[in-house]
């Protein structure tokens, strides 16, 4: 009698076991789900893939290009030494939209001194546009450069519906192992504040409002550089926000157009629209992230090139970012000569933002279409 209980009892227990060893066998499996879906390494990978519709855009320097030519003058580079951990002398410039960017639209909001090397900004204020506060002559309460910034930045984002962050609000954002270094010298953020000031007032009016009414709106953090010297800046996004971070020690200007558009590019897609044909615009036989420059416009500046730079290879979203860069630029490239592979991809990019952004009229000729 005491024996069948006995096993009674164990078989009782082992009925426990089997149903606990399942439900850790059921756990496990969805943890190689999620695992499978994780964040990817943002320094070995140009593109996150998707993860619960976020995703991470991370632009770095394109070093094969032919780093020749002209800065665009709304891109003079400030940089703030203070906190950087990297030697600044070391750092490589991104490359230049082309060649020919020697004319600048909006020279009244930003310098007009051209500098092509992006390293002699941490050594020389040249670049730099001191505020110097007015004179009390009668009594009239000072202000400081810092309330002058946070002032010019209220204004901005009132203008244009983003949020705009810099300094110690800065601090510690970091995107996967991408660490990022404050800008805490007030004339550096004036500086910055009026490329970016010059950058926003290029797109239509009410387009970064529209998106912010949409569901997405836009945080832009101006920091000084990342841990990795090569990185230029990044685009975090989702459907219901997207954090831009621009690193000041390149080209400001270019890094901003390539990282707004990965913001459009997510409100496009939101509201439906795709680039089913996009890679069909390509040479045959073409794979994304296999470089060849012979394709590139920056290594060749052939009229017929099938991309803009190196970079633009990577895959079909920094492809249309690239693209964008080269749209937004003050001159004309070549690549964007009506028929060629780069104007084919500009006129689908602008066909699709005309088709999905009300403030963007088909009828009337946008800043990133005067060449098409």
């Amino acid at each position: 009698m005491r024996s069948i209980r006995r096993r009674r009892l164990i078989q009782y227990y082992a009925k426990i076991l089997v149903v606990v060893a399942f439900t850790f066998v059921l756990y496990g499996f969805f943890l190689y789900l999620y695992d499978s879906n994780k964040v990817l390494n943002p320094i070995d990978d140009f593109e996150q893939e998707e993860v619960d519709n976020e995703s991470t855009n991370i632009t770095t320097v394109d070093e094969i290009s032919d780093n020749s030519g002209s800065v665009d003058n709304t891109s003079n580079p400030t940089t703030d030494t203070t906190n950087q951990t990297s030697d600044n002398n070391n750092t490589k410039s991104k490359p230049k939209n082309n060649s020919n960017n020697t004319n600048n639209t909006n020279s009244s909001n930003t310098n007009n001194n051209t500098n092509n090397n992006t390293n002699n900004s941490t050594n020389s204020n040249s670049n730099q546009v001191v505020v110097n506060p007015p004179q009390d002559n009668n009594n009239e309460k000072v202000l400081t450069i810092d309330e002058i910034n946070n002032n010019r930045r209220v204004e901005l984002q009132n203008k244009y519906s983003v949020t705009i962050k810099y300094g110690s609000e800065t601090e510690g954002y970091s995107v996967g192992n991408v660490n990022s270094y404050p800008i805490y010298d007030g004339n550096v953020i004036s500086n910055v504040l009026q490329q970016l000031d010059a950058c926003l007032a290029l797109y239509p009016s009410g387009l970064f409002r529209e998106i912010r009414d949409g569901g997405i709106p836009l945080t832009i953090l101006l920091v000084s550089n990342y841990n990795d010297n090569l990185i230029t800046g990044i685009t975090v996004s989702n459907n219901f926000s997207a954090t831009i971070s621009i690193a000041s020690a390149y080209p400001f200007g270019e890094s901003f157009y390539h990282e707004s558009y990965h913001y459009i590019e997510r409100y496009l897609f939101k509201r439906g629209a795709d680039f089913n044909t996009w890679d069909t615009l390509n040479p045959e036989g073409f794979v994304w992230n296999s470089i060849n420059p012979e394709l590139s416009y920056t290594n060749t500046y052939s009229p017929y090139a099938s991309f803009v730079n190196n970079y633009a290879q990577t895959s079909a979203g920094e492809d249309r970012a690239s693209t964008f860069e080269y749209m937004m630029a003050s001159s004309k490239a070549s690549c964007l000569n009506n028929g060629g592979t780069v104007w084919r991809k500009a006129k689908l990019m602008a066909d699709k933002i005309d088709l999905i952004l009300n403030t963007v009229r088909p009828d009337a000729v946008e800043y990133w279409e005067r060449f098409l």
